[in-house]
């Protein structure tokens, strides 16, 4: 691990911040540019982003200051709440609840997904306000980080990715548990009415 660089995070990404165009204009929305907000991603079972509730056109993308993030950047909540963090799958822009990065060459979107997850603490209590909490764009870029090489980001990933897969599946199997378990007393409550209706 002698290898692993400290480094600060706008210096392996660019942070951009998105924007929301005005509601009150229609041509502003419902066209072929996905719009995400920290509630899309607060509903997402995977770290990936496909797709998002709304849409805006181009004519709204260009009436604020949002911009279009490409394929596999890392979209970072900033506020309302801090730390809901997504790889996008197809090109997007963000409300301004949003400090999102292009990760440069030298760091792998999963690893950084990871590492934002993992610290989301950490990255929550850096926020600043009265009403609710936001970090800013400059505290996101000098937020730091252990760098290792490519090829040990990749390893973690897979460890990670593959402990998640098991956590999945324990999950599932405890639902499961848990609708047997349920199903098992409700054919018990059954009998118990029917019993006293025959001891009656």
């Amino acid at each position: 691990m002698s290898d692993v660089r400290m480094v600060k995070l706008g210096d392996i990404g660019q942070v951009i911040s998105g924007a929301t165009p005005k509601t009150s204009v229609p041509e502003y929305w419902g066209g072929d540019i996905y719009w995400a907000t920290p509630k899309d991603l607060s509903r997402l079972e995977s770290a990936y982003i496909d797709s998002t509730e709304r849409t805006i056109t181009e004519s709204g993308k260009a009436s604020c200051a949002t911009s279009i993030l490409p394929e596999n950047s890392v979209l970072l909540s900033s506020r309302a709440p801090i730390g809901h963090v997504a790889i996008n799958t197809t090109p997007m822009a963000t409300n301004q609840g949003f400090k999102s990065i292009i990760p440069t060459n030298d760091v792998i979107p999963k690893y950084l997904y990871y590492w934002l997850s993992a610290n989301k603490y950490y990255i929550q209590s850096m926020g600043n306000g009265a009403t609710f909490k936001e970090i800013s764009k400059k505290v996101v870029e000098s937020i730091v980080l252990p760098l290792p090489p490519l090829e040990e980001q990749k390893r973690i990933v897979s460890i990670l990715d593959k402990a998640k897969s098991i956590q999945e599946a324990r999950e599932r199997q405890l639902a499961a548990l848990d609708e047997l378990s349920y199903s098992i007393f409700v054919d018990f409550s059954d009998l118990q009415i029917s019993g006293a209706r025959n001891i009656q």
